[in-house]
């Protein structure tokens, strides 16, 4: 990181029915992806991604770093997925520093 880097944190959320498992696979390829999130070269190593996915009431969370794009096939990431996968989108390499957590209903507010 050179002294006039930033530390930057970006969101990502999965939803449906398949968002967990979506995530999981996301986090078992060390992969992410979305259409909102466009991360810079100048960024990489600099991004923490928290990654939500919420089916129904349930929400889950992970933390990530962002390592650069992502370069095996990304068509295997998310095949075994129930679902559609993640929408299309830029694909990441990440590197997580947490594991997936759900988030108490005191947390959410309610």
């Amino acid at each position: 990181m050179s002294q006039r880097s930033q530390i930057n944190i970006r969101s990502w959320l999965y939803l449906g029915q398949t968002a967990l498992e979506d995530m999981i696979l996301g986090m078992d390829e060390c992969a992410i992806r979305d259409t909102n999130n466009v991360v810079s070269f100048d960024e990489f190593y600099e991004c923490i991604a928290i990654v939500v996915c919420q089916m129904g009431d349930n929400i889950f969370a992970h933390a990530a770093q962002i390592a650069g794009h992502y370069k095996s096939d990304a068509a295997g990431v998310w095949d075994r997925s129930r679902g559609a996968g993640p929408p299309p989108g830029r694909i990441y390499e990440i590197k997580s520093f947490s594991r997936s957590i759900e988030f108490p209903m005191v947390l959410r507010g309610q």
